[in-house]
């Protein structure tokens, strides 16, 4: 079986707080891309997961989750994984975390397990925080650590094009740093207001992430990315997740398109997509 794992992106992140267990409470809105990984998993004589870009860890977020699920439902089959790699690491776009989700899913294909939406995101929530909005891959707020999935009533979709330096953020860092600083609080309910109401100017101006800055200061080559992007007439640019993906958005897919030819040039990782619909 061959299933694609899609991206995400954040069109906004704020915390709200940090919880008695020590997980950061977050508010965010998510949607998902058209980039993906392309997923192969095959009944096999033993659990085996490779990846044909990355060396991935042993204890990586596939095999979590098909050692939850033989676990949970117990199952007594192996799988063979193949990962083909489109979505960089470290990037804030949870390349891992959508693996996990489209593996779930696969799974419980082949072994026509009945799971309903509400367990497979109690059993996303063990694997990630990111994993339950990977399962459901629409435009959503999402809450708590990531288990908490409000759908938003929209069927808006944008052009976004997305670039990511070599270098990647460390998310605990990130959010250590953002403690010492508290650099700026998001108005989610606003940027949820302008994305129903299909408002993309309003959007554009007030979608915002409260890692941005501290992002920044962890890795300057992001500012330099922001005005490489801006300079090719890019109107809004912003960092996606805690990074290091900048997102590039305009109500004119031609500049996009003349803007991925010429930063292609300077970084890696330049990929014109869509956000939003369902995936």
């Amino acid at each position: 079986m061959i299933v694609r794992a899609y991206a995400k992106v954040n069109l906004a992140l704020d915390i709200v707080g940090v919880m008695e267990n020590g997980y950061h409470d977050l508010d965010m809105i998510m949607a998902p891309t058209s980039l993906y990984d392309e997923i192969e998993i095959v009944y096999s004589s033993q659990d085996k997961v490779e990846c044909d870009t990355y060396a991935i860890p042993e204890n990586n977020t596939v095999s979590k989750m098909i050692q939850l699920l033989k676990k949970e439902y117990s199952i007594s089959s192996c799988f063979h994984v193949k990962i083909h790699k489109n979505i960089p690491m470290m990037s804030g776009m949870a390349g891992g975390s959508t693996d996990a989700a489209a593996v779930l899913k696969a799974i419980m294909k082949m072994e026509q397990l009945s799971i309903s939406f509400e367990q497979q995101l109690s059993l996303a929530k063990q694997i990630g925080a990111d994993v339950p909005f990977c399962v459901y891959s629409q435009w959503a707020r999402v809450q708590g650590i990531g288990e908490i999935i409000k759908p938003i009533d929209t069927d808006l979709v944008l052009p976004c094009l997305l670039v990511k330096p070599e270098v990647g953020i460390s998310t605990p860092v990130a959010f250590k740093k953002w403690h010492e600083q508290k650099p700026l609080s998001v108005d989610v309910n606003l940027i949820q207001e302008t994305i129903e109401q299909k408002d993309i100017s309003s959007l554009f101006k007030v979608m915002n992430n409260t890692l941005e800055p501290v992002a920044k200061e962890m890795e300057p080559i992001l500012n330099a990315i922001q005005n490489d992007m801006e300079q090719c007439g890019i109107e809004r640019v912003m960092m996606s997740g805690s990074g290091s993906t900048m997102m590039g958005f305009s109500k004119d897919i031609s500049i996009l398109e003349k803007a991925q030819k010429e930063l292609e040039k300077k970084y890696n990782f330049v990929k014109l997509v869509s956000i939003g619909g369902r995936k």
